[in-house]
């Protein structure tokens, strides 16, 4: 039947598709994270002006350097420390998002590949900044604590805000926020038509 045809054609192919997005994800993970963790340490350097030093690029990691050193494992001004306080962040737990949106992509047919693919993939990528932001948040309350959330001249969001947004950014939005969007943008293929049958279809001539 041709409409078990289209569920077939999109099982048989976005398994394999995997493994190529995957693939070229892997090899290309710096260059990916280049903007994003630029975009991010603007946003830091920003909003932690007195906190944060720089939020730089060392291949696919992203290195945040506060303004803090440790002088007997408290966080002191840098000045008073041997070393500033620093720790990196891996974008690639969050950018596997896009190689898992692109299997899904290519695998269903549609008539607009290109541009919903393109708009698909800056929504990703918005969502991959915010989420490099809120991983920093994170590591900046653990590693300086009161020093941080304490600071008078910064708005800091309370620690179990930024612990939820934390798990939610890396646990779960990477994963949901790629099938979320390609169901959005594949709900008017014949793949969904098959799948919801006539509830995927807006009823044209009904009372």
């Amino acid at each position: 039947m041709a409409e078990r045809r289209e569920l077939r054609q999109f099982l048989l192919l976005v398994f394999p598709l995997l493994i190529p997005c995957f693939a070229l994800w892997y090899l290309l993970a710096a260059p990916l994270a280049m903007p994003a963790i630029g975009l991010a340490g603007m946003a830091l350097t920003s909003w932690f002006p007195e906190t944060v030093n720089a939020f730089y690029v060392q291949g696919p990691e992203g290195v945040l350097l506060t303004t803090f050193g440790q002088l007997d494992g408290r966080p002191v001004p840098a000045g008073k420390s041997d070393y500033q306080l620093g720790f990196t962040v891996d974008s690639r737990l969050l950018s596997y998002s896009l190689p898992f949106y692109t299997a899904l992509h290519l695998a269903t047919r549609k008539k607009d590949y290109l541009g919903s693919y393109l708009t698909g993939a800056l929504v990703l990528y918005a969502l991959m900044i915010i989420s490099l932001v809120c991983v920093c948040l994170k590591d900046l309350v653990h590693t300086l604590g009161p020093a941080f959330i304490e600071q008078p001249d910064a708005l800091v969001p309370h620690p179990n805000v930024i612990a939820l947004l934390y798990q939610f950014c890396v646990l779960l939005l990477p994963t949901m926020a790629p099938e979320l969007l390609w169901a959005w943008q594949s709900r008017d293929t014949e793949l969904a038509l098959e799948v919801l049958g006539d509830r995927a279809v807006a009823p044209s001539g009904a009372d």
